[in-house]
C-alpha cells in the first residue's frame, strides 16, 4: 500500500484528548520526521476531558460516572454526539442528561417536528415571496459558513450555526410566517435537504431519517452541498432581520397589554430608523396581526392601538374558534387535506357574531360546509366543547 500511503501522508488531521499533547501527538511527529523527513499530520483536533455537569472529574468513588449504554438508550446517539459539539473541541466537556435536555434535545425535537410538518404539506409550486427568498438566502449563507468552518477544523461553531438556523430562522420565523400558506413544501424541502447534508457528520441518525424524503441514497454517501451565490442576498437578510426585531418588540407589547395574538388590532405606530419596503411592512402586519402600520422616523418604539370594534372582535373569535377546530381535527386523526363538515353549536348571540366569518372558518379548517346551529348536538358522533372568553358551545365534525 505504498502509493496509497504516499497519497494521504501527511494526514489532514488527527484527533485525541488533551493529555496526548506530550505523548501520541509528539511521538507521531518524531517518528515521521525520522522515517520520512515530514511531519505526521497537518492539523490537530484536540479534545478536552469529559467531566460531570458541575465541572468535576468523573469517578466511581464520587458516584458521578455516566454509563455510556444507559445514556445512549435514554437520549439517543445523536444527542450524545451533539452535546460534545456545543463548545470548542479543546475545552473541558461538561456532560449530563440535564445538560442535553437544555441544549441539544430541544434542537433535535424542533428538527424532527419541521420534518413532520414538511411531510404534511401539499405539493404546490412556490410563489417565491420575500420570506421564501430570505430563507433560501440564509440557507446558502449557512452552507458557506459551515463549509468554511469545517475546512478550518472548527467543530462547535459550524454546529451552533446549524442549530441557530434550524431553531430560529426555519422554525420560529419562516414556518411561523408561512403557516397559513399551502405552497411552501418546495422551499422547506430544499432547506431540510441541505440542512440534513450539513448536519450529517454531527448527527448521523436524524439526518438519515430526514434525507429519505429526498433520495434513496444514504445522506452519508451524498455530495456535500454547494452554496448558490446568486441566491444570497445580504441586504434582504439584514432588512428582514430588522423586521423580526420589530415583530419581537411588538409581541412584547402585546404581552404587556395581555391581548393574545389571535385577536386582531386596528393599528400599530412604529418608530424606526430602518427603511421598510411594502413586503416587509406586510410581514410585520401579518405577524403582529394588525390591520394598519403607521411609520415614523426615530428611536425604535412600538405603540399598539388596542381599541377594538365589533368587526375586529368577530375576527378574533373566528381565529380562536378555527384553532380549536384544528386541534379537534388533529385529535380525530384527520390530515390537513381531509375535507369535513363542521357544525358550531352555540346560542343566537354568538351565531350572529360569527355569521360574517363563515368563509374564513371554512378556509382555515378545510371544511366544505360550515353551519351554525343552536340545538340537536345529540345527533353528532364527533363532538367537543369549546370556551372562548365568555362564549361557550360545541364543535362537531362530520367526515
Amino acid at each position: 500500500n505504498k502509493k496509497e500511503f504516499e497519497r494521504s501522508f501527511p494526514y489532514d488531521f488527527i484527533a485525541e484528548a488533551i493529555d496526548q499533547t506530550r505523548g501520541w501527538f509528539y511521538t507521531l511527529h518524531v517518528l515521521a520526521t525520522i522515517l520520512f523527513k515530514k511531519p505526521a499530520y497537518k492539523n490537530v483536533i484536540c479534545a478536552g476531558h469529559v467531566v460531570d455537569e458541575k465541572g468535576e472529574k468523573m469517578s466511581k468513588s464520587k458516584g458521578n460516572i455516566i454509563k455510556p449504554r444507559e445514556i445512549l438508550d435514554k437520549s439517543g446517539v445523536d444527542a450524545v454526539r451533539l452535546q460534545f459539539c456545543v463548545n470548542d473541541a479543546a475545552n473541558t466537556k461538561r456532560f449530563s442528561y440535564d445538560l442535553m435536555k437544555d441544549s441539544v434535545l430541544p434542537f433535535l425535537i424542533v428538527l424532527y417536528n419541521c420534518n413532520t410538518y414538511y411531510q404534511q404539506l401539499e405539493e404546490k409550486k412556490s410563489g417565491k415571496r420575500i420570506e421564501d427568498r430570505w430563507i433560501i438566502s440564509k440557507l446558502n449563507s449557512l452552507i458557506n459558513e459551515v463549509t468554511d468552518g469545517l475546512e478550518k477544523f472548527s467543530v462547535s461553531e459550524p454546529f451552533l450555526k446549524i442549530m441557530n438556523f434550524a431553531v430560529n430562522d426555519l422554525s420560529r420565523n419562516y414556518i411561523k410566517m408561512t403557516r397559513d400558506r399551502d405552497d411552501t413544501k418546495e422551499i422547506i424541502g430544499e432547506v431540510l435537504e441541505k440542512v440534513s447534508l450539513l448536519l450529517a457528520p454531527y448527527a448521523p441518525y436524524i439526518t438519515e431519517h430526514i434525507y429519505r424524503n429526498f433520495s434513496k441514497q444514504s445522506v452519508h454517501l451524498s455530495e456535500w452541498p454547494k452554496a448558490d451565490k446568486k441566491k444570497i442576498d445580504k441586504k434582504l437578510e439584514e432588512d428582514l432581520q430588522k423586521s423580526l426585531t420589530i415583530i419581537e418588540k411588538g409581541l412584547a407589547e402585546r404581552d404587556k397589554v395581555q391581548i393574545g395574538l389571535r385577536w386582531p388590532l386596528k393599528s400599530a405606530d412604529i418608530s424606526t430608523n430602518s427603511v421598510l419596503n411594502k413586503e416587509i411592512i406586510d410581514i410585520i402586519k401579518q405577524q403582529l396581526n394588525v390591520k394598519e402600520i403607521k411609520l415614523s422616523r426615530g428611536e425604535e418604539k412600538i405603540i399598539l392601538n388596542t381599541k377594538t370594534t365589533p368587526e375586529l372582535e368577530a375576527e378574533g373569535y373566528a381565529r380562536e374558534l378555527s384553532r380549536q377546530v384544528q386541534a379537534f381535527r388533529k385529535k380525530l386523526g384527520l390530515k390537513k387535506e381531509n375535507s369535513v363538515e363542521t357544525y358550531i353549536i352555540t346560542d343566537d348571540k354568538f351565531k350572529k357574531i360569527l355569521e360574517n366569518q363563515k368563509d374564513f372558518l371554512r378556509e382555515r379548517t378545510n371544511s366544505k360546509k360550515i353551519e351554525f346551529v343552536t340545538t340537536s348536538k345529540e345527533r353528532f358522533k364527533n363532538i367537543i366543547q369549546f370556551t372562548i372568553k365568555d362564549k361557550k358551545g360545541d364543535i362537531a365534525v362530520v367526515y
